[in-house]
């Protein structure tokens, strides 16, 4: 039975329970512990947080959409959380600089 963390900031999970979750086969799940595409801290805990449920489920979207490697997978998430951070450089950036609106027909 999934229960939250005790901070309750996130569901705690045991391996068969995200398993389950993601739709995939047992094997796959360990392919992506084994690639660190998901990390797992604590092997003889057995316990997945809904933040590594998330990144499994993005995995098996890809995986299935274009039928990406295990290994392409990692490299698919890394570069898409890549540019999100950029996003988000980009956003900061946008909002940290003033535009300066300068009227040219007075300039003449």
């Amino acid at each position: 039975m999934m229960k939250h963390s005790p901070e309750l900031t996130d569901l705690i999970m045991s391996f068969d329970e995200l398993v389950s979750a993601c739709g995939q086969e047992p094997q796959w799940v360990i392919a992506l512990i084994e690639e660190n595409i998901i990390e797992y801290d604590v092997p003889d805990q057995q316990q997945f947080t809904g933040f590594q449920l998330t990144t499994v489920r993005r995995a098996s979207r890809l995986s299935r959409d274009f039928e990406a490697s295990v290994p392409a997978i990692g490299l698919i998430l890394e570069l898409l959380d890549e540019v999100e951070q950029l996003r988000q450089y980009k956003r900061q950036w946008e909002n940290e600089t003033t535009m300066v609106e300068v009227n040219v027909s007075s300039l003449k």
